[in-house]
């Protein structure tokens, strides 16, 4: 078979199975993400028009509902861990959602009831990283990180009445003040980033 049958075939398994179409136009195989030529470009947008929460934020800055988006997250968090003195988690955090773009964003207690779906995720999160060469060096200060962000939001996107959350219990917010981005400028901004972190790799 040769180079150009072979390709053929692959595009007509994916495009019959459990496939989407990325933005890139390429496939996305969810029983085989490790073959996916998923972009950072599809990462980005992905991840820029995914809201996180649900779409149930609400800034007391701006007195309004907003939209804040996982892109925004995630570079935000970049910048936390850089300036906390962990520039080595910077690249990691900013991609350490890269099983969303194709999965979407799934509330974390919904995400608790459907153990088949957060096994999909993790795949294409693992197979997403590392066609990006990631490689989650410190999982359990990621994981502060992303508590710490967590409150961060809670505070500044939320309408918490200061009630207890079990799994932020003790996390301590950032200092600085989320104001949400759009969806186009949170895709700019991680692409940014991302170039910014990976520019003498």
């Amino acid at each position: 078979m040769t180079d150009i049958e072979q390709m053929k075939a692959a595009s007509i398994r994916r495009i019959k199975g459990p496939t989407i179409l990325l933005g890139s136009g390429t496939y996305y195989d969810f029983e085989d993400p490790e073959s996916s030529q998923i972009t950072i470009e599809d990462i980005a947008y992905g991840l820029a028009y995914t809201a996180r929460f649900a779409g149930q934020t609400f800034s007391p800055h701006l007195n309004r509902r907003v939209m804040y988006v996982v892109a925004e997250h995630c570079v935000r968090g970049s910048w936390a861990a850089e300036a906390s003195g962990r520039p080595d988690l910077a690249l990691q955090f900013l991609m350490h959602e890269t099983g969303e773009p194709v999965c979407g964003d799934m509330t974390g207690p919904l995400k608790s009831l459907c153990p088949e779906y957060k096994t999909i995720e993790k795949r294409c999160e693992a197979a997403n990283a590392a066609r990006f060469g990631i490689v989650f060096t410190d999982p359990t200060e990621l994981k502060l990180i992303d508590l710490r962000m967590l409150a961060t939001e809670r505070r500044d996107l939320m309408r918490w009445g200061g009630e207890e959350w079990d799994w932020v219990k003790g996390a301590e917010p950032y200092d600085f003040k989320i104001i949400p981005w759009g969806p186009d400028e949170a895709a700019e901004r991680f692409l940014t980033r991302y170039w910014e972190l990976t520019a003498n790799a």
